[in-house]
């Protein structure tokens, strides 16, 4: 765990019926509301700037994965997103041409690209998935769980992302698929061109670590424990739970006979 953010939502700074409570709770002034992908994109911004790390990945779920700013945002860090979307989200298979509409003597110019006529429509993750042929998925496993490794099927595909409904950048689409129930997993990565499936089936998985890791300290180190009803309070307690997490954590790898490298 690296850092924390208590979130604002809009009525904490607009509602009067606050006014008192946000005084009580010493909520800074100038605090402005911001959502959960724009909190974290501080967050990751910040640790960059601090030098403290050196890491290249950022794993995400579909609150974020779903948001393209967010996306733009850690790729303008120089990082690459893996980040889980909803099916109903669209790609493109091949790049769509697109056009500066001429103009035609009345009006403004047009200065916006468009698709051009008759241009193939964006799909959904879900229509893609579906379309694809059985050799196209293989099984992977993504790592060793507590009740032996976790296998699934799957399958990745270079595709063109939607940004405001036009084509964006090229990603990778990463299909998860259970080998049981056949549940599917969609999400997109940022990764370079020639980043291998091992990788990606690799990075699919580590979203588990982290939610391991709130699971731990909810319980165990009293991260749900936070009696406390004012700003700086939550922010203390918080980070007290991350020291003491990273503490334990610290010292369960020295204790180890052999600890991995």
């Amino acid at each position: 765990m690296l850092d924390r953010r208590l979130y604002g939502p809009t009525e904490w700074r607009t509602d009067e019926a606050y006014a008192e409570r946000r005084q009580q709770c010493g909520l800074p002034p100038d605090l402005t509301c911001k959502t959960k992908p724009e909190l974290a994109q501080e967050r990751l911004t910040a640790v960059v700037q601090s030098q403290a790390l050196r890491w290249r990945w950022v794993v995400a779920d579909e609150a974020c994965g779903g948001n393209p700013a967010f996306l733009e945002g850690v790729a303008g860090l120089g990082l690459w997103s893996f980040a889980a979307v909803p099916h109903s989200t669209r790609v493109w298979e091949a790049r769509p041409a697109t056009h500066v509409p001429p103009w035609r003597g009345r009006g403004r110019r047009p200065q916006r690209e468009r698709l051009v006529e008759g241009a193939p429509a964006a799909r959904t993750v879900l229509e893609v998935a579906a379309g694809l042929p059985a050799e196209a998925w293989a099984r992977q496993t993504i790592q060793e769980g507590r009740q032996g490794p976790r296998v699934a099927a799957c399958a990745t595909l270079r595709v063109v992302a939607v940004r405001e409904t036009l084509p964006g950048p090229h990603v990778w689409l990463v299909l998860r698929r259970h080998i049981e129930t056949g549940e599917l997993k969609t999400s997109l990565c940022t990764a370079p061109v020639d980043t291998a499936v091992e990788t990606h089936v690799r990075m699919s998985g580590m979203r588990w670590p982290i939610e391991t890791c709130c699971e731990d300290r909810k319980p165990l180190l009293g991260m749900g424990d936070d009696a406390v009803r004012s700003w700086t309070g939550w922010h203390h307690h918080m980070t007290l739970v991350i020291l003491a997490h990273f503490f334990v954590v610290r010292m369960r790898l020295r204790l180890k006979k052999k600890p991995p490298r």
